[in-house]
């Protein structure tokens, strides 16, 4: 088979990465950098196509109608911003694509084009953009509305939004800068154009004050579970940032976008959806039994954090919910992957079923030696048909280096994954296979 491709999502954000559990960096002032920067040239030197950076806007109170929780057992907060630390990765790296995520629901186009098109310049073209429509009444309410914008109408005015934002980094063409000291002429008025850009939810004149970047744009990263999420990644997205219990599931996720982008006259071959999942590799064969025990019961401590956390996400008090009874139907405009989380577990699932399902029993938790897991890995994607994978954990000195140096030397003995950077700019990287 082809190669595919691997990258991190750093699902916890620019926060304390994983405090009070085994494998905490201690040796690191979280409020600092240096353990994201060591972090990514780790993942450089296994030769990585990207790391995205997660990111919210709210100090979550939805878990027992208080923020004392979450502050109390620093869950989903504190965060840093991921476009602040960005020029720092940046300064630590050379080929990796780094794609801090922005929302369009609450930051200003205009804004979000110039500094994305700026970090484009200063990382000699790296940078993606993780499109988030956001999901909570506190992020929303940061923001100066009364609860978030209907889930659907939230990704209609993403498409606008990503249609204006394109217009402003089109506004000047490549060879604008010509530099010309014979004519005095620094810029070509010609090649710079103003945009005019009027829709139904934004506008804007335009142009930029940033000239194009390397890429011209960012590589255009989406998430998003839902039927209208999907549609959306097949409209705008490079990367579709997918999960999936079964291979099966994963397989349905990667066909559905290439049929939305089909049916827009998009070439579904360049969209890579990759794959969330949380690798856990151990010495030899005879660990895998009680490893998976173990993680399940570090999920059965922490229950009370998975529901926490699942409250922000969904904007549904759990803690009023029994945990030993079937989950009832519910509807959220939060995040609608829960909602697809709670129908796979079945109708007679409970609610600390489904918080403390054991690691290993879903397809995108693996358990196993390190040649296991790519073969695991490689099966998945000679069904799926492509196009990669992304780890999602903490950063945690002691679990990079088993998926750096355990993991990834096992699927380069597949030749599953690339051993070299082909191409300067991040798009080319990820269109190279």
């Amino acid at each position: 088979m082809s190669k595919f491709h691997l990258g991190w999502f750093l699902g916890p954000g620019i926060t304390i990465q994983g405090w009070n559990e085994p494998g905490f960096g201690h040796g690191y002032d979280w409020t600092k950098p240096d353990l994201y920067q060591d972090a990514v040239r780790a993942l450089e030197r296994a030769r990585f196509d990207v790391l995205i950076l997660e990111d919210s806007s709210a100090v979550p109170y939805t878990y027992k109608g208080s923020m004392d929780f979450y502050l109390k057992h620093a869950t989903m907060t504190p965060k840093f911003d991921p476009v602040m630390l960005t020029p720092y990765l940046i300064a630590a790296t050379r080929h990796i694509g780094l794609a801090p995520t922005l929302t369009t629901t609450f930051y200003p186009p205009w804004l979000l084009a110039r500094s994305l098109s700026t970090l484009d310049h200063f990382s000699n073209g790296r940078i993606a953009w993780n499109i988030v429509t956001a999901t909570s009444d506190a992020a929303a309410q940061n923001y100066g509305l009364d609860k978030q914008i209907e889930h659907d109408l939230r990704y209609d005015m993403a498409d606008e939004y990503v249609d204006l934002v394109s217009q402003l980094w089109d506004a000047w063409e490549p060879e604008a800068v010509v530099m010309d000291e014979a004519t005095h002429t620094f810029i070509d008025p010609a090649k710079v154009k103003a945009v005019h850009f009027e829709g139904k939810f934004y506008k804007s004149r335009g142009p930029l004050n940033v000239p194009r970047s390397p890429q011209g744009r960012p590589v255009f990263v989406a998430p998003g579970g839902s039927p209208r999420g999907r549609q959306f990644s097949g409209r705008n997205a490079e990367i579709v940032l997918a999960g999936g219990e079964t291979i099966a599931d994963m397989k349905d996720y990667r066909d559905e976008v290439h049929r939305h982008a089909t049916a827009l006259g998009r070439d579904p071959a360049k969209i890579k959806t990759l794959f969330t999942c949380v690798p856990t590799v151990v010495k030899s064969a005879d660990e895998v039994d009680d490893t998976r025990k173990m993680l399940a019961q570090v999920r059965q401590k922490h229950v009370e954090r998975g529901l926490a956390a699942m409250s922000f996400l969904s904007g549904i008090d759990f803690s009023t919910f029994d945990l030993d009874t079937p989950v009832p139907e519910i509807k959220t405009n939060g995040m609608q992957t829960l909602l697809r989380t709670f129908k796979n577990a079945g109708p007679d699932a409970t609610l600390r079923d489904i918080v403390t399902k054991p690691n290993g029993q879903g397809f995108t938790h693996m358990v196993g030696t390190a040649d296991q897991i790519a073969g695991q890995m490689q099966e998945a994607m000679e069904e799926i048909g492509g196009d990669g994978f992304l780890v999602v954990g903490h950063f945690k000195p002691k679990y990079i280096q088993s998926i750096v140096d355990e993991l990834v030397p096992a699927l380069w003995k597949r030749q599953l994954t690339r051993r070299e950077y082909e191409h300067t700019h991040f798009r080319d990287n990820l269109l190279a296979f």
